[in-house]
């Protein structure tokens, strides 16, 4: 059987070519596609799965007829460096079309059950300002306007602030690389996190190889986008000065005034100590980054423009360092990790779904990135099966 060859139609192959990122490849995959295009070899089915794993193309996708239609329409959403990236990499798709297939899975769930739709959805427009908007999510998920100072760190503001939106619908999973597979991590500088709005189930995914700082800035930053009823795919960083839409303006502003209230701001800031070490003071303050402190300072007039800007480059270094010692740091305990990327109100609907025998025990495997064994595994943890 190993030796049975089966022909790639060409035009399958010319949208192989087109989907993949040509740096990421040796140059022998580009010419061995080629070969098979033009009929001079034919693969075996081994030799397909090995082109599959080197380009990260799914196997079914080489054995069709004619190109796939992959939906990737929130892709467009995103710019890098304010110009538009032409093409998603296999991570960002791969990673859109699990948490489509599972919100697409818990809205018939929730239909099923007879759940309302989420009242706060799509509640917010452009038209309302940011103090309104960021009330009426403060009120929604009954937060103080002071609720940062429980928490003693970002991390712990980041948890606070996602059990409230699992508390009241909304899903938030979290990753920083494709199931298990530590080869294919998911690019900071390709997105932050993305938001699938939703009226039954909205979902939120954040890219934890960032800063905890910015995981933070970045879940007050497309919960606004659920309030305001607009997808988003974020690649913004704390540290830039990019121009960005009006949507991602009022985003970011409301974000910022939940993280650091403008009423709040001065009575904490003091012009008489160096404004090196107020923004570092500020930022342990509000439990946030000193790159939303610096920005927040500038746009409340503490600080010039030019030392605005001379800052704003530190930041940037201070950043690069930090995310290249976490490219150097990894491991942790398996389970722990797949419960904390995990959904739990999700996890715990597919649970009852499968028991009442309405979902595949395949398919939760298939939603959840597991085998028999892992999914079983992480139910036991977090109290289940």
């Amino acid at each position: 059987m190993a030796g049975v060859t089966v022909p790639v139609h060409a035009p399958v192959i010319d949208w192989i070519v087109q989907n993949i990122h040509e740096d990421q490849v040796a140059p022998d995959v580009l010419d061995q596609l080629n070969a098979w295009k033009t009929g001079e070899k034919q693969p075996t089915l081994k030799q397909l799965e090995a082109m599959s794993k080197k380009t990260r193309i799914p196997f079914g996708y080489f054995l069709l007829q004619t190109p796939p239609e992959e939906d990737i329409a929130l892709a467009e959403y995103r710019t890098v460096g304010g110009k538009k990236r032409q093409k998603p990499s296999r991570e960002l798709i791969d990673i859109l079309d699990q948490m489509t297939a599972i919100q697409d899975w818990m809205r018939d769930d929730l239909k099923r059950e007879q759940v309302d739709v989420l009242p706060f959805v799509g509640s917010c427009s452009l038209h309302d300002s940011v103090t309104e908007i960021a009330q009426r999510i403060r009120d929604a998920l009954a937060l103080r306007t002071n609720w940062y100072r429980k928490g003693s760190s970002a991390e712990a503001n980041f948890n606070r602030i996602r059990n409230m939106l699992t508390q009241h619908g909304v899903l938030v999973f979290t990753g920083g690389k494709i199931g298990a597979n530590t080869h294919r991590t998911l690019d900071i500088r390709e997105f932050r996190a993305f938001t699938l709005v939703d009226a039954y189930a909205p979902l939120i995914f954040i890219n934890t190889t960032d800063t905890a700082n910015g995981r933070l800035f970045s879940l007050l930053h497309e919960t606004v986008h659920v309030w305001l009823g607009e997808n988003s795919l974020f690649n913004n960083s704390e540290w830039t000065d990019e121009r960005v839409s009006l949507l991602e303006q009022k985003c970011n502003a409301v974000a910022a005034e939940l993280l650091v209230p403008a009423a709040e701001f001065p009575n904490v800031w003091e012009s008489s100590i160096p404004v090196e070490d107020m923004i570092e003071r500020v930022a342990r303050h509000f439990r946030c980054s000193e790159a939303v402190i610096l920005r927040r300072a500038y746009e409340m007039k503490r600080i010039p423009r030019d030392v605005y800007v001379r800052m704003l480059a530190l930041q940037k270094e201070q950043w690069e360092q930090i995310k290249a010692h976490k490219k150097k740091t990894g491991g942790g305990d398996f389970y722990k990790t797949l419960l904390s990327n995990l959904d739990h109100r999700f996890l715990a609907a597919l649970e009852r779904s499968v028991i009442q025998g309405n979902t595949q025990d395949t398919d939760a495997y298939r939603l959840t990135a597991t085998n028999r064994r892992t999914y079983s595994g992480a139910l036991e943890r977090m109290g289940g099966g």
